[in-house]
């Protein structure tokens, strides 16, 4: 049993599941499904953009004066309104994108969450007795 959640939220495709495999729609119908109001980036889908973490590049300093990925994507978030969530499906893209809404100074504006963590938000488990609890 699940609960609709009425966020309105923005998704990043993440450069494996969405450019390497082409899966585009299942997390966009999964938050569709959680009751989520789904405010595309300007790049979405193929045209997503990278977190700046991929191909060890997250090691890498960059170099100075230029924007981070993860910046200018959190910059691009925000330039949406009013969002409670920037929502990932990736471990890389959650590290980032969290560090760069502290540092960017936008940590005021929504926060990052995992889509797994909406899931678990959204279901409601019966208890023993049969009454319901909310994860």
């Amino acid at each position: 049993m699940e609960r609709p959640l009425g966020y309105r939220v923005t998704y990043h495709d993440p450069c494996y599941l969405g450019r390497h495999n082409g899966e585009y729609d299942a997390p966009r119908k999964l938050l569709a499904y959680l009751g989520c109001e789904l405010i595309e980036m300007p790049r979405n889908r193929s045209n997503s953009f990278c977190c700046g973490a991929g191909g060890g590049r997250i090691w890498i300093p960059d170099e100075p004066g230029t924007e981070r990925p993860s910046h200018n994507r959190i910059r691009e978030a925000v330039d949406l309104g009013d969002i409670d969530y920037f929502v990932v499906s990736c471990p890389k893209d959650a590290a980032m994108f969290s560090d760069a809404l502290k540092s960017s100074g936008n940590q005021d504006m929504f926060e990052v969450k995992e889509i797994a963590e909406l899931m678990a938000e959204a279901l409601v488990l019966p208890l023993i007795s049969g009454s319901s609890k909310e994860v």
